[in-house]
Formats: structure tokens, sequence, C-alpha cells
């Protein structure tokens, strides 16, 4: 069935039945297995990227824009939504050393489907540039795209969810 959406993992992940600023329209009984199936599809390796996580070694992660094309393939155009709930400057520091600013944001999404399925997540995102508008700019837009993508994940596997689980990683790589 069409149940509410639910929250999970660490730092946000709040799911609701209605969004009252969209009214529903639900998916029709194929759609809904077609979409169910879609989701409950790992990505494929090709689909996960990888960065130096520091001291965490590599980080599998996947990229925003395959990430809302995913979603686009799999709700249809007019099948979801997102919305930024809040975004707020977490930090700002000017090294007047180096002349580079350093911002960071914080940012709820909300990812609504049309049949009032909803999750809200949060996401950061953190910036260093000389040009203190270009700082303030990217920092803001990797922010948002990091809670959209986090709040995406929550659908299931195929929007991200599976780079979480470190076996199937480990062993797409290797494929």
């Amino acid at each position: 069935g069409s149940g509410a959406g639910a929250g999970g993992g660490g730092g946000g992940g709040g799911g609701g039945v209605v969004d009252l600023q969209h009214p529903a329209r639900p998916f029709d009984g194929a759609e809904q297995n077609r979409m169910q199936d879609q989701l409950r599809t790992n990505l494929t390796s090709d689909e996960i990227s990888t960065r130096s996580g520091g001291s965490a070694g590599q980080v599998a992660y996947v990229e925003g824009w395959r990430v809302i094309a995913k979603a686009q393939e799999i709700f249809g155009f007019d099948g979801w939504s997102s919305r930024i709930l809040q975004l707020q400057r977490e930090y700002e520091d000017h090294d007047s050393k180096n002349g580079r600013w350093t911002y960071s944001y914080s940012a709820t999404v909300r990812i609504s489907l049309r049949n009032g399925t909803f999750h809200d997540e949060v996401g950061s995102g953190c910036k260093v540039d000389k040009d203190r508008g270009k700082a303030i700019e990217n920092a803001r837009k990797e922010a948002v795209t990091d809670a959209m993508k986090r709040g995406l994940r929550l659908f299931g596997p195929a929007l991200g969810l599976s780079v979480y689980d470190k076996d199937y990683v480990t062993e797409a790589k290797r494929a």
C-alpha cells in the first residue's frame, strides 16, 4: 500500500502522511508497483562515486544530478517536488592572511511525492574561497543538494540508500 513516509537515518528523516501545501494525487496501482520495484533496485557501480573521506578512507556517494535524474525517472517530472524549509548560516570566517572566506550552511529540505508522502532531511555545505560571494553561494547550494540527496535516499536503494550498505558498495565496485 501507499503508507506514510517513514523517517530514518541520523540527524533528520522526518516523514509524514500529507503535505498540506500540495493537494495529494494518488498513484494508481500499476504506477505504485512499478515505483516500488524501481526503488528497491540497488545503484549500479557506475552510479556510485567515491571521494576521499580523510581518516575514514574512501567514502561512497551519489552525485546530486544523478539522484535528481533517477527521481525523475522513477516518480515522473510531476510526481515529486522539493522545497527548502530552512537555510541557515552556521559559520563564517575570514582569514586575513590568505584572503579566504569560509562559510558553512545547513539546509532542511522536504521531498514530497504527489500522493502526499514526504521526507524532511538536513544537509550541510562548507566552502572556502577568496571571493566571498562565491563561498556563500557554493556553501548554500551544497547544503541544499546534500539535504535533497539525504531526503531522496529515504525512499529506497535506487535513490542513494544503497551507498550506506558498505558490503554492497564493496561488491559493486569489484564487479
